[in-house]
Formats: C-alpha cells, structure tokens, sequence
C-alpha cells in the first residue's frame, strides 16, 4: 500500500514493512502504528469511534492493540485538526495571552501618578509601617473596590 503515511505527523510510510506489526512506529514521530487511529475503521464520530461492529475498540486510540480488523488508511492524516487546533490556540492567546502583562502595565503607572498631598505623606509612611505591603491581588482587590464605593 503506496502513499500510506502517518496519523499523527504524515510523514511517508513506505519504510515499513506490510503488514504494519504491533510494534511498528512512525520513523519520524515515534507513534505507534497499529493503532485506532491509522485504521480505516476509525471514525471519531462514532460512539465507539470504530466502523467495525466486532472489534472491542480499546480507549487509547492512539496506543498500539491487537485488533483483527486493523487495516491502515491512507486519510489518516488530517492536517486540519492541527491547524484548528493551532489556530484556537493562537485566538486563545491573542485574547489572554498578553492581558496580564498590560493590567501590570496599566496598573503601575496609576500608583506612581497618585502622588499624595505634602502634609499626607507622613500619615501615608506610618499607615505603611503598621499594616503589611498588600499582594498584587489584594491590592487590585482594593482599587476594584474603591471604584465601586
């Protein structure tokens, strides 16, 4: 079977021989071969994720069994589902990725600017002195609060 290649990285499998033993992996990514996945009873849709009514589909389909009716695919491969799933990682990242490095950014600046009045900074250093530093959360905890008070 020409033009067989590897469900997890596509590459080529022409180097192994046929048929794909239990122990086959994929010269490239090191998978094992003889899998659900590389199968062309495979069918994520499925309830039981397999076409062959008489299998007993194990529940790693990506670990290697002993399946009678294993009989490799040559779509197995699916270069979309990588790409989908680098995509909803990218959009993931661009929506949160950066958002606590911009709240730190955002939030110092509005500390330094609050200078305190000249006759407050003694009061201010001796509040500091009695209560401990507050944590980065509890301190955005209090600005959040103030806002709302």
């Amino acid at each position: 079977m020409k033009d067989l290649v590897c469900w997890n990285c596509g590459h080529s499998l022409d180097d192994i021989p046929r048929p794909i033993s239990r122990h086959a992996t994929c010269s490239q990514c090191f998978n094992e071969l003889h899998c659900c996945r590389l199968c062309r009873h495979f069918d994520p849709k499925r309830n039981m994720q397999c076409f062959e009514d008489r299998a007993d589909p194990p529940l790693q389909k990506e670990n290697a069994n002993f399946c009678d009716f294993f009989s490799p695919s040559r779509n197995a491969f699916q270069q979309r589902t990588v790409d989908q799933s680098d995509q909803a990682r990218g959009e993931l990242d661009a929506l949160f990725g950066d958002a606590p490095a911009d709240e730190a950014a955002d939030a110092d600046p509005a500390t330094e600017d609050a200078d305190p009045a000249p006759g407050e900074e003694a009061a201010a250093g001796d509040e500091a002195d009695s209560t401990p530093p507050l944590s980065k959360e509890e301190e955005a905890r209090k600005r959040l609060d103030d806002l709302f008070n």
